[in-house]
Formats: C-alpha cells, structure tokens, sequence
C-alpha cells in the first residue's frame, strides 16, 4: 500500500507540472525592437583657446629656469595688452629633465649633461577676431611653442538639447521603418540611454624657433563648433 500511494502522488504531480506549462497565453510577451538614433548640432565658437609656451635645452639648469620664466612672463604680459584676464590665463605643465648632449655630426655622445625645460601654459580669448594679433605678440614676446589653438562654446546647454531632439527623431524615424517593413505597429518606448560623442574643431599647431623677429598676424578661422548625441531606444512591436 506505500508504495503505490508514492507512486499516486508523483503522477499527480507530474500531471500538474505539465498541465501548468502547457498554458502559452500567460506567458505571450510582446516583441521589442532597439534601435540608436544619432543627432548632431552646431554653432558658432564664442572662445578661442590657445596652448602656448617655451621649450628651452641649456647646459645650466639656473640659465634654464631663467630664461624659460623671462620668456613666458613677457608672453603673459603681451597677453594681457590684449584684454585677456589673469583667469582666463593658467599653466598646464611645467617639466625638467636631463640629457646627455649627442653629436650628430660624429654620431658620439659628448658626455655633457644638457637641461630641457619645458614650461606650457593655456590662454582663452572671448574676442575671436583677435586671435592671430594674441599669436603673433605670444610669439613675438618670447613662446617659442605653440602646440594648439582650438574653438568651443562656453554654454553647450542648447546645443545638447537640439541634439537631443535630433537623436530621437532619428531612432523612430528607424524603428518606424523597421517595422513597417514587417507589417507591424510600433508600441511605447521602454527603455532609453543616451551618451555623448564630442567632435571639436580641428586644431592648428604651430612651433616657432626663432621669436626675435617680427611677426605677422596668421589668418585663423573659427569654423563650427559641434556637440553629437546618441540614443538608444527599445520599442514594443505589436
């Protein structure tokens, strides 16, 4: 009698495991559909910024120091003529290291001990049209580097909003081809993420060796300023 009770109450169980499984509309889940939309704004820069600074190779590190702060004091200074405020001004790096001094005339090292100081500093300019005058006096001043010069805008709040909006309107515009393609409709939005791509104007890079001269303006152009924004959103499909 115990065991065909214990067998009884397995096929009981087992019929109720498959009978349970066997119901497909409660487990019927909607289809979903991921798309990413890009968005990309543009505007004009408002400010300019220029990485500037001196590169200096001497045998007396005290003449090395030296000469690098004579030369990046007169460069600030010739900033300053030009309306460009001690906050808008500010050092980025400031670097010494040895070497030794190689021929290459004999291709031998000389066995003398040279000091390379490098000081670099970085300025922004609110007034663009002044930008290749800024240039010419840094380097008429005493830089005797200047490693970049790049244009941004200060409040990028609009232009990410109307990336933003692009961005959406692209992911649906393929979310609703997708499914149209296949006969379907597309339902809410369930889930979405967005992230940044930042694309700066192409950057000028210039190293000057001999600062003693006068020194025309450069021509500089601004070009656009560009913030892209992507989003990925999953649709339902009914």
């Amino acid at each position: 009698m115990r065991v065909f009770f214990t067998k009884t109450i397995a096929v009981l169980l087992l019929t109720m495991f498959f009978s349970g499984c066997g119901d497909s509309d409660e487990y019927d889940y909607p289809g979903s559909l991921s798309v990413t939309g890009n968005g990309t704004a543009y505007a004009e820069p408002d400010i300019a910024a220029i990485a500037f600074g001196v590169d200096i190779i001497e045998k007396d590190p005290a003449e090395a120091v030296n000469q690098a702060a004579e030369m990046m004091d007169a460069a600030f200074a010739a900033a300053s003529e030009y309306g460009i405020q001690g906050s808008d001004m500010k050092t980025t790096s400031y670097n010494m290291w040895v070497e030794e001094e190689y021929d290459y005339n004999t291709y031998e090292y000389t066995g003398e001990t040279l000091y390379h100081l490098s000081h670099f500093a970085l300025l922004e300019i609110r007034d663009l049209e002044s930008v290749g005058d800024v240039l010419a006096a840094l380097v008429s001043a005493g830089s005797n580097t200047i490693s970049g010069v790049s244009f941004h805008v200060e409040d990028t709040k609009a232009l990410m909003d109307e990336a933003r909006i692009l961005a959406v309107a692209d992911a649906k515009r393929v979310a609703e081809q997708l499914v149209g393609e296949l006969g379907m409709e597309l339902g809410d939005a369930t889930y979405v993420n967005e992230w940044i791509d930042y694309y700066p104007v192409s950057t000028t890079s210039t190293r000057c060796a001999d600062f003693s001269v006068d020194i025309s303006a450069p021509s500089i152009s601004p070009g656009a300023h560009s913030v892209t924004l992507s989003v990925q959103i999953t649709f339902e499909m009914n």
